[in-house]
């Protein structure tokens, strides 16, 4: 990667960090601010709902702006957007302004999945977007583990004010430093490489697909919908099926398996990136769904540590074809509306993300066998969405860049 691509690629990373940091401060400060405002929780919590609406109802529109505006300086206007929302939270004093500042975050974070993913496969050379992937990944996996660390840590020793205001005052200066490199042409040579006679040019485009775009991202955002349906039913259900399987109320015991399950469960981001570099993307897509259904069939079924066990496999299975999915998505979404399309993903997501709640809600106890009944439900969820990636055209693996990189500028 030439320079432009690998600083396109750091503030991607740091954005994706940036992001869950800033959308999981308030869900821990909120339990300081129960004695703060004297307020009952239910009432405290419900002031990140405007946000929480806003980071998955804002994405198209944010990846749309970013394909007529530049995905560079989309992310400069997230992370000074968020950065000073963060702040203006830290300085309210009362639930009112909290709901407009906390909004104010919802709005701004709905722009880092659909720019700074589509910026990322725009400035990561062929060869090594899965990779890249993989590690941006990572960075976000890292931002929601990292999230209740931050606000706990900053809270307990500066009060909840500062857990706001510090983090959100380094995202802003993170803005204010994207702004300047924009300002001075650092990021001209994303998506360029050097050609064997010394110019430069863009990456060749894919070859064309075998069926219409519309076509293969109608598929794909039906396996994207499902995919939410299955991640959150799935999420929801881990702490109770644990405690069940474990015969345990202990809730440190459990959040620490909890707290494990999805940990291991993001370094599929790596393997899965690792693959989509060396193999075909559709068939790696279509096995990360196959290797779920055996999972899924027997998740019901056991008890006691083994449940652990599948509950982690599963969660590794959940993120591997992740990569895939993205790169696929890139491949057959336009240039020019790649920002939309994966704002599209993110809205999707967002909307079915509540019918995984609910789908537990529904589910438990049916037959008396506890989450049995939503674990066939998921297998068949699963399966569904196996047969839709058949249908997608055969894609070969990313190939790998033949030009050297361009030095630095």
């Amino acid at each position: 990667m030439n320079a432009s691509s690998r600083l396109a690629v750091a503030f991607s990373c740091i954005g994706h960090f940036q992001h869950h940091v800033l959308t999981g401060l308030f869900l821990t400060l909120v339990v300081m601010l129960e004695r703060a405002w004297e307020r009952p929780y239910d009432e405290l919590i419900g002031l990140w709902t405007i946000g929480a609406l806003l980071v998955g109802a804002g994405a198209p529109l944010a990846g749309w702006l970013a394909d007529r505006f530049g995905h560079a300086r989309m992310m400069a206007v997230f992370f000074l957007g968020a950065g000073a929302a963060t702040i203006a939270a830290g300085l309210t004093a009362g639930p009112a302004p909290m709901t407009v500042a906390l909004a104010g975050l919802g709005l701004f974070g709905a722009i880092y999945h659909p720019v700074g993913l589509a910026w990322v496969t725009q400035a990561a050379p062929p060869g090594a977007r899965g990779r890249v992937m993989g590690v941006v990944g990572i960075a976000g996996s890292l931002g929601v583990a990292a999230a209740a660390l931050v606000a706990g840590g900053l809270a307990a020793l500066f009060g909840w004010r500062t857990a706001l205001i510090l983090p959100g005052a380094l995202t802003f200066g993170l803005g204010l430093v994207l702004a300047a490199l924009i300002a001075r042409g650092a990021f001209a040579g994303v998506g360029r490489v050097a050609q064997a006679d010394g110019g430069t040019a863009a990456p060749a485009e894919d070859p064309a697909p075998e069926r219409t775009p519309r076509v293969v991202l109608a598929v794909l955002f039906v396996t994207l919908a499902c995919g939410s349906i299955l991640f959150n039913a799935f999420a929801t259900a881990v702490p109770k099926w644990l405690s069940e399987a474990l015969e345990t109320t202990d809730m440190a015991t459990i959040g620490a398996l909890v707290g494990f399950v999805f940990l291991f469960g993001s370094v599929a981001h790596l393997i899965g990136g690792w693959l989509a570099d060396r193999v075909a993307l559709k068939p790696l897509y279509v096995a990360s769904f196959a290797m779920k259904l055996p999972l899924l069939l027997v998740a019901g079924l056991v008890g006691g540590w083994p449940a652990v066990a599948v509950a982690a496999l599963f969660t590794l299975m959940m993120d591997i074809g992740v990569p895939a999915e993205n790169l696929l998505l890139a491949r057959y979404s336009s240039g020019r509306r790649r920002g939309l399309a994966f704002g599209i993903k993110y809205a999707m997501g967002f909307v079915a993300a509540p019918l995984g709640v609910g789908m537990v809600a529904a589910l438990y106890g049916v037959g008396d066998r506890g989450f049995l009944a939503m674990f066939l439900a998921l297998a068949g969820l699963t399966l569904a969405m196996l047969l839709a990636a058949l249908a997608l055209p055969g894609a070969e693996r990313e190939a790998p860049a033949n030009a050297r990189p361009l030095p630095a500028e």
